[in-house]
């Protein structure tokens, strides 16, 4: 069994190399800002991404590909962060990008706020490009959930009209429904399936029978928050254009991890927040309108254009005044991402995840809800452990082995662990030596 970790070691949100009781200590001292700031710039941001450009194109062994990527984030090595899905990190580019416009905006907040506010078109464009739609199809939310409710609250819909979810919605793609429910009176019917399920069709299958002549959306995740399936977001696309229904997909898993391409899913609208798996900064999402769906929806939040249609999505992100260093700094979060490449982390993702799936289903007495189909798994794994809570699982594995996951108190009640390209085989073998000491030695 591993030891436990010095008091002193990094609790997460410390900056790396650097202890809470030495963080607090600089603080104190009046030195923060050679722990926070660093001395950061978009020069810094630049010469950042442009070592990734440089070692992607060294055609490095995998693991020092790897190692090269790991180290432009802050995270300490003694920390093995396994929760992208709930807030994913963001690498020093990013964190550089946040800095330096906060501090450009608090040297000349009326020049800086003017250039940061003309920076949304852009992002729209870089979100459109990263997902392959079009700059008049992306509006700019702060997460998922709002996307999610922008649609909900947005569509007219009457009393028992009807809208198809799965019984694993997180609630924030569930809840906006549910307030149409109780308002107008629809339906919302929560369609379960088997978990794990072994194929696309026993998913597809359960909303095929379930569309009436009175179905109207079908709104589902893209992947799902307890167990990290993959669901035939596309196929159910095809299907409820077939029927004449739109179709919703909560995404929030899904850019940063998957190589999105929304003209591929065919969806008619996609909520997902970057600060997940992209390395966004928190705070910052997008919600995908299919052009010719637009018109079906009604802006929730409005000021000055939000009844011009001829600027396309951006009538639905009407919030005027906004965080322009946010702004900033997802594009810098899409541009390291593309620096390494898209594929390429999906690719590394999935063969940590499938790394994990393995260590833990060699373990008696773990439960795992995922598929073994791999089109149906991603970067997250749902997991419970015979006998143990999930709460005392999460703390055990955190204070025993310093790794960081999460626990899901909903259906399942899971363990949940993310794998992300900035983690390693090392760190996915710790978490589950950690499960098998858990059995062998109890919780703490």
């Amino acid at each position: 069994m591993q030891k436990p970790l010095p008091e002193t070691a990094l609790e997460p949100g410390t900056a790396a190399g650097v202890s809470r009781r030495l963080f607090l200590g600089a603080v104190a001292a009046g030195s923060a800002g050679v722990l926070v700031g660093g001395g950061a710039s978009r020069a810094a941001a630049r010469a950042s991404i442009a070592s990734i450009e440089e070692t992607n194109a060294q055609a490095l062994p995998e693991e020092d590909f790897w190692s090269k990527v790991r180290g432009e984030f802050l995270i300490s090595e003694e920390l093995a962060y396994m929760n992208s899905g709930t807030l994913g990190p963001m690498p020093k580019p990013v964190y550089y990008a946040v800095v330096d416009g906060y501090r450009a905006l608090a040297t000349d907040p009326g020049r800086e706020n003017a250039r940061q506010m003309k920076a949304q078109d852009e992002l729209r464009q870089e979100l459109a490009d990263f997902v392959n739609a079009d700059a008049g199809e992306v509006a700019l939310t702060r997460n998922t959930t709002e996307g999610m409710s922008f649609i909900a609250n947005g569509l007219d819909l009457k009393a028992g009209d009807e809208v198809l979810c799965t019984f694993h919605e997180h609630p924030g793609g569930l809840e906006p429904w549910k307030i149409k429910a109780k308002r107008y009176g629809v339906v919302v019917k929560e369609l379960p399936f088997p978990v794990p399920p072994s194929d696309p069709s026993e998913i597809l299958n359960r909303f095929e029978d379930a569309i009436t002549p009175r179905t109207r959306v079908i709104s589902v995740s893209h992947v799902t928050f307890p167990t990290g399936c993959v669901l035939p977001v596309k196929e159910l696309a095809a299907l409820a254009r077939s029927r004449g229904i739109l179709t919703l997909a909560d995404g929030a898993h899904a850019i940063g991890m998957l190589d999105l391409d929304m003209q591929d899913l065919g969806v008619d609208f996609y909520a997902s927040s970057p600060y997940k798996w992209a390395g966004a900064p928190v705070g910052t999402g997008f919600l995908y309108l299919r052009r010719e769906s637009q018109e079906r929806v009604w802006p929730t939040v409005a000021t000055t254009g939000w009844d011009d249609e001829e600027t396309g999505a951006r009538r639905y992100d009407r919030l005027s005044q906004r965080a322009g260093p946010l702004l900033l700094a997802t594009m810098t979060a899409l541009e390291f991402q593309n620096a390494i490449g898209r594929a390429r982390i999906e690719q590394r993702i999935m063969s940590l995840a499938a790394r994990l799936r393995e260590r833990l289903g060699e373990i008696a007495g773990v439960t795992l809800y995922a598929s073994d189909d791999r089109e149906l798994c991603s970067g997250l794994t749902g997991f419970t452990l015979e006998g143990f809570g999930r709460t005392e699982v999460v703390e055990t594995l955190w204070r025993r082995n310093r790794v960081w996951v999460r626990e899901i108190d909903y259906a399942l009640s899971t363990v949940r662990a993310s794998t992300h390209h900035f983690n390693t085989e090392d760190q996915v073998d710790r978490l589950a030596e950690g499960i098998h000491d858990i059995f062998k030695e109890g919780t703490l």
